[in-house]
C-alpha cells in the first residue's frame, strides 16, 4: 500500500469531522474544564483520524479569523451574548453548546471562503526525513526533540489543543515536551500513539509498527477498530508493542541497550538471528546483505556494530561463525561455509 492509499483509507468521516468541530467550540468554551480536556484526550487518542478531523478544524478556524465578515462576526455575537445570558439557570452542557454555535458559524463560513479560492490557510504539516545511513534530530516549538533514523519520513502538525505526528516510514524516538492541554499523538497505518510528557521510540516497516517506551507512559489505540488488534493498551517503561496488520498485539520487554544503541550509530545484537541481522543491517546502506542458504538464516548473532559498516559485520560473520562471504559488489552474498 502506498503513502496516497494510506491516507485515504485514514480520512475521517463526516460525522468524526461534526465531532471534531464540537470538541473545538468545547475548548474554546470558557466553561471548558479538566474533565472536558481529559475526555478529549481520550477522544483524540481513540483513533488517528480523530487528531486528522481535529486538526483540520483547527486550521479551519484559524482561517475564519482571517476572513472577518462583519454579518457573520454580528451573528456569531449575537449567539455568544444570548449564551452568556443563560449562563446563571442553564444546565453546563446548554451553556457551551451556545460556544458551539458560535464556532461553528464561523469554522462554515471559513470552509466556504476556502472553497471559493482566495484564502487558503498555511501548511500545517512539516515533512521532514533522513537519507538511508542518516541520523538526524529535529527539535519542534513546543520543544520536543524528535530523531529520526535511517530512511525514515515523517510529518508533523502543531495545534493549539494537540500535537500529531505521521510517521509514514521508518523509524524515530520522540522526547515529548510535557504539556497536559496538548496531548502528543503518533499514528501509523496500525496504531495511535498519545503521550504528554515521555520518551519512546516507533518503527514502521513492511506492514508492522513497533513501539518501545523508554520513559513515562503512552496509550497505544488501534487505527483500524475492525482488526483483530482493536484494543487499547497503556504501555510502561520497557514495555514494547508490536502490530501487524490483521494480527494480535504482541507485547513483550524492550531491548533497552539496542533501542539506544541506533540513536548514537551503534547496532546492538544479543542472540539474534542472522536473518534479522542483514535486515538490520540493510536498512543503513546501499550495499547489501543476501542470504542465500536458509540454513543459516537463524544463526543467533552476537555483537555491536557501527551502523552501516558492512565490512566490520561481514568479518565477524567469516571469523566467528559458519558463514562463507561472496562480496560481488553490489551485494554481499551469505551462504554456509
Amino acid at each position: 500500500m502506498n503513502l496516497e492509499q494510506q491516507d485515504m483509507r485514514q480520512r475521517p468521516t463526516e460525522a468524526v469531522a461534526m465531532e471534531a468541530d464540537r470538541w473545538l467550540a468545547r475548548l474554546h468554551s470558557p466553561e471548558c474544564s479538566a474533565d472536558d480536556r481529559a475526555c478529549f484526550q481520550e477522544w483524540l487518542a481513540r483513533h488517528p483520524t480523530h487528531w486528522q478531523a481535529y486538526n483540520h478544524a483547527e486550521q479551519l478556524w484559524s482561517a475564519a479569523a482571517q476572513a472577518r465578515n462583519p454579518e457573520m462576526d454580528a451573528l456569531a455575537d449575537a449567539i455568544l451574548l444570548r449564551s452568556r445570558q443563560r449562563r446563571q439557570s442553564a444546565p453546563r452542557r446548554t451553556r457551551w453548546l451556545g460556544w458551539a454555535a458560535a464556532m461553528v458559524l464561523m469554522i462554515g463560513t471559513a470552509a466556504g471562503v476556502m472553497k471559493s479560492g482566495w484564502l487558503t490557510p498555511e501548511p500545517a504539516a512539516l515533512t521532514y526525513s533522513t537519507a538511508i545511513g542518516e541520523i538526524r534530530s529535529f527539535t519542534l516549538p513546543d520543544s520536543s526533540v524528535i530523531t529520526l533514523n535511517t530512511d525514515t519520513v515523517l510529518q508533523v502538525s502543531m495545534g493549539t489543543h494537540a500535537r500529531g505526528v505521521s510517521l509514514q516510514r521508518g523509524e524515530a524516538q520522540f522526547k515529548v515536551a510535557h504539556d497536559p492541554q496538548r496531548p502528543f499523538t503518533v499514528t501509523t497505518p496500525q496504531v495511535a500513539v498519545t503521550a504528554i510528557g515521555t520518551v519512546f521510540q516507533v518503527r514502521n516497516t513492511d506492514a508492522t509498527t513497533e513501539v518501545s517506551l523508554l520513559e513515562g507512559r503512552v496509550q497505544v489505540t488501534a487505527e483500524d477498530a475492525r482488526q483483530p488488534s482493536a484494543q487499547r493498551q497503556t504501555l510502561a517503561p520497557g514495555d514494547r508493542l508490536l502490530a501487524k496488520a490483521g494480527m494480535p498485539w504482541v507485547r513483550s520487554r524492550a531491548d533497552i541497550e539496542a533501542a539506544n544503541g541506533w540513536l548514537s550509530g551503534r547496532l546492538v545484537f544479543d542472540a539474534i538471528p542472522l536473518r534479522q541481522v542483514v535486515e538490520e543491517f540493510n536498512r543503513y546502506s546501499r550495499r547489501k546483505l543476501r542470504i542465500a542458504d536458509p540454513a543459516i538464516a537463524d544463526i543467533p548473532i552476537e555483537g555491536v556494530f557501527n551502523a552501516g559498516d558492512i565490512e566490520s559485520i561481514t568479518l565477524a560473520l567469516q571469523y566467528a561463525y559458519p558463514v562463507r562471504v561472496d562480496d560481488r559488489g553490489a551485494e554481499i552474498v551469505l551462504s554456509h561455509k
